[in-house]
């Protein structure tokens, strides 16, 4: 029988190194918390308005190499959002070397998509290089075909994985629903 750790909320060893949150690789945006707008101003970011909420775009340009260089001041959907493998971690699901495991594979598999293109490391580019991508499979041939083939293979081969371990799911229809997710991989 395999003994299950809970771990505390602020154990977030796993996010060592990580950024995918905060990058832009995982998410378009992050909601603000009411009232921390001028917080966010003052460092620079930018906001938006959908409906009745207001996020700030991502990538953060306080993201350094999988590090915040103002943890101790991070705005509070940096402090509370917790992607789902850190919550496995947390719930004892999965030890810390599988956690880092599985970030140095998405890390490794972002790699390989922004080797291609820079700008498909980010989640709100990936869907209309995908689509560039497709067209290109169907008027290409040889060369031009294989070369679009394997890109487009790398960012499924990335959002599948980030879909598996690191993105928190939504609701499904029947299920309870939940409040409307905190940060966003949709680009609208």
């Amino acid at each position: 029988m395999t003994k299950v750790t809970l771990r505390p909320v602020d154990d977030t060893a796993p996010c060592v190194g990580c950024g995918l949150c905060c990058n832009g690789t995982l998410y378009f945006r992050a909601k603000v918390t009411p009232g921390e707008e001028p917080v966010l101003l003052d460092h620079g970011l930018t906001l938006t308005a959908d409906k009745d909420r207001t996020y700030f775009r991502l990538p953060c340009h306080h993201e350094s190499c999988g590090r915040c260089t103002i943890y101790e001041n991070r705005f509070d959907i940096c402090r509370s959002f917790r992607c789902a493998l850190l919550r496995r971690y947390q719930a004892g699901e999965i030890d810390l070397a599988t956690a880092r495991a599985t970030v140095e594979k998405a890390l490794e598999l972002a790699a390989a998509v922004k080797g291609d293109d820079a700008a498909a490391g980010l989640v709100g580019e990936r869907g209309r290089i995908r689509s560039e991508l497709a067209e290109r499979l169907l008027a290409g041939g040889g060369d031009e075909r294989a070369k679009a083939s394997r890109r487009l293979l790398n960012i499924i081969a990335l959002d599948t994985f980030l879909e598996r371990w690191f993105r928190n799911k939504k609701a499904q229809p029947g299920e309870a629903t939940e409040e409307a997710p905190a940060i966003d991989d949709s680009n609208s």
